[in-house]
C-alpha cells in the first residue's frame, strides 16, 4: 500500500473518531446532547442569548463537516500532492480540495446561521470562519493560474506561491479555528464537549497538522533535489510524467 494511501487512512480513523464526539449519546459532552438538561437552553446567567433546543444536532454538523474538511480533506489533498506521483495527480488533488471546500461551504452557512440566531458574530471564531471562506474562495483559480504558468514556464510563478502558501495558511488558521469554536461552545454552553474533548481534538490536530508538515518538508527536499539536477527547469523532464512535474511544483 502507497505511503499516501496508508496516511490517509490514519488520519481518516482519527478524523472519525473526532467527529464521534460530537454524537448525541457522547460521553465527552457536558450534556450528551440533551438539550433539555443544558442550562444554557433554559436561559441561565451565561452572559450570550439562549439557542433553540434543537440547536444540538446544527452544531453536530456545523462541527463534523467543518472538521472533516479542514482535519481530513484539505490536509489529504496536500499530501497527496506531494508524496504520489503519477498522471492526473493534479485531477485527484483537486477532487480532495473541492469536497473539503463543498463541506466547509455546507458548515459555512449552519455556522452563519447558528452565530446570527445567537448574536454572536463578534466572537472570534465566526469573523476567522467567513474570513477563512472569502480567502478559500480564490483558491481554485489560483490553482488554475498556478497550473497553466507552470506548465508554460516549468517553474514556479507569483501565481504558485500565492496557492501554495494560501493553502498551507489556510489549513493551519482551519484547524486552530475548530478549537476556537470549541471553547465557544462550552462558554456558550451550547452542546459544550467536555475539557477532555478540546484536549482530545487539539492532540488529533496536531498530530494531522504535523503529518500534513512534514510532507511539505519532504516535498520541498524532494523539488530541491531535482531542481539542482535540472529537473524543473527543464521542460523535457516536465513533460515525461504529469505527477512527477505536480510533485516538483507542488
Amino acid at each position: 500500500m502507497p505511503n499516501f494511501t496508508k496516511i490517509a487512512l490514519v488520519l481518516a480513523c482519527a478524523t472519525t473518531a473526532l467527529a464521534q464526539g460530537y454524537g448525541g449519546n457522547n460521553p465527552y459532552s457536558n450534556n450528551g446532547g440533551d438539550s433539555s438538561n443544558n442550562p444554557y437552553s433554559n436561559g441561565s446567567n451565561t452572559g450570550y442569548p439562549s439557542f433553540p433546543s434543537n440547536f444540538h444536532l446544527m452544531v453536530t454538523a456545523h462541527a463534523v463537516l467543518a472538521t472533516l474538511a479542514f482535519s481530513l480533506l484539505f490536509p489529504i489533498g496536500g499530501i497527496v500532492i506531494r508524496l504520489a506521483s503519477f498522471p492526473g495527480l493534479w485531477w485527484i488533488h483537486g477532487v480532495f480540495q473541492t469536497l473539503a471546500y463543498l463541506l466547509y461551504i455546507a458548515a459555512f452557512a449552519i455556522g452563519v446561521y447558528m452565530a446570527n440566531t445567537m448574536d454572536l458574530m463578534g466572537e472570534n471564531h465566526p469573523v476567522i470562519g467567513i474570513v477563512l471562506f472569502v480567502v478559500l474562495l480564490f483558491q481554485p483559480v489560483l490553482g488554475a493560474l498556478h497550473h497553466v504558468m507552470f506548465k508554460k514556464y516549468s517553474r514556479r510563478t507569483v501565481w504558485s506561491y500565492g496557492h501554495i502558501w494560501l493553502g498551507r495558511v489556510a489549513i493551519t488558521v482551519g484547524m486552530v479555528n475548530a478549537g476556537l469554536g470549541l471553547r465557544l461552545s462550552q462558554e456558550t454552553r451550547l452542546f459544550a464537549p467536555s475539557q477532555g474533548a478540546v484536549d482530545a481534538y487539539w492532540v488529533i490536530a496536531v498530530i494531522i497538522w504535523l503529518v500534513y508538515m512534514a510532507s511539505v518538508v519532504y516535498g520541498e527536499i524532494k523539488r530541491g533535489r531535482s531542481s539542482g539536477k535540472g529537473g524543473v527547469d527543464t521542460p523535457p523532464r516536465y513533460r515525461q510524467a504529469e505527477g512527477e512535474e505536480l510533485r516538483q511544483y507542488a
